[in-house]
């Protein structure tokens, strides 16, 4: 039997700890934010985000060539047999872009149907009832005020130069059919070219490569058109220009517009630039949104397509027909 002042001393030990109060771990300091930040990235990534980096890296060397990105091609080089996780990896691989690269892939829409007869035969083959393409490209989802050249410059392979030339080539083309009511015939386009002194060459190359390059790449459509009476009397072909999948997304209604906006540059008099934004309108058949932003400029939206962000419907460009229904 332990005596007694053993016995009270250990019965007031127990009541110590008892009144002592536990201390808990300070989870809100910074050093255990960024240990615990630490020990995350370290874990080992999941299925998904593995195949979203894989992905990620496939449609990154696709879009630096300007090759397109295509969902089979997405399922055979990155998914492999697990192609029917498409849509979950996709999300993630979305997820992943937006929050590190600011960049998206962005679905390209249907290639339309211009000629009678390939309307002909998409009503024959139910063709034109299909509502996805299955091609992707890479935009930013940056907010406007960082989308400058001094930011986002030409890509560097081959050169700058020859990028930014390319860059400035196809998206005069696509704002000249977009100011021919979106079909450009090709002797049109020959006395445009001839007026640019680009009828030959575009810097090095021969102009009629890099015009194949651009249909290639999706910006622009060549369509040969040929009727009846022009077969049995063995007539020319008549060839017509169109605005391609890739040159809506990338360039579009907003891009051209913003080149008549730069060529004709600052307004000196608040009246000439309304008049100069009145005659953009009427050319293109858009609407300028004077929403501000802030700092009393009005916000637009690059390639026709919303900023990324809570507000990305503010400052988009609308056609005349959605004003009206706005109106109304």
């Amino acid at each position: 039997m332990p005596p007694p002042n053993r016995r009270r001393r250990d019965a007031e030990d127990d009541a110590d700890e008892d009144e002592r109060p536990r201390q808990r771990p300070n989870l809100d300091s910074d050093e255990e934010r960024d240990m615990a930040h630490m020990v995350s990235e370290d874990a080992e990534p999941t299925a998904d985000e593995q195949l979203a980096k894989k992905l990620i890296r496939y449609a990154m060397a696709c879009d630096y060539a300007r090759v397109a990105i295509r969902r089979d091609g997405i399922k055979d080089k990155a998914l492999g047999e697990h192609g029917r996780a498409f849509q979950r990896v996709l999300k993630t691989a979305q997820q992943q872009l937006r929050t590190i690269w600011g960049m998206e892939l962005r679905e390209l829409p249907v290639r339309e149907k211009h000629s009678l007869e390939e309307k002909r035969k998409a009503i024959k083959s139910q063709s034109q009832m299909k509502s996805s393409s299955g091609v992707y490209v890479l935009s930013t989802t940056l907010p406007d005020k960082y989308r400058s050249a001094a930011i986002i410059g030409p890509s560097r392979a081959p050169n700058q130069d020859n990028e930014a030339a390319y860059v400035a080539f196809y998206t005069m083309i696509i704002a000249l059919i977009f100011l021919n009511g979106g079909e450009l015939s090709d002797p049109k386009l020959r006395r445009y070219l001839h007026r640019l002194n680009a009828e030959a060459y575009l810097l090095t190359d021969p102009t009629e490569e890099v015009l194949k390059r651009m249909q290639s790449q999706g910006y622009v459509i060549r369509q040969v058109q040929r009727d009846a009476a022009s077969q049995l009397q063995g007539g020319t072909e008549n060839v017509v220009w169109y605005v391609g999948p890739r040159g809506h997304e990338e360039v579009g209604m907003d891009g051209a517009s913003g080149l008549a906006r730069e060529v004709w540059g600052q307004q000196e008099g608040e009246g000439e630039a309304e008049e100069l934004e009145k005659r953009i309108g009427a050319s293109f058949g858009v609407v300028r949104v004077p929403v501000q932003n802030g700092g009393g400029e009005p916000e637009a939206s690059q390639n026709g397509t919303p900023v990324a962000g809570p507000s990305g419907t503010n400052g988009r460009r609308r056609t005349r027909g959605q004003v009206e229904e706005e109106d109304e």
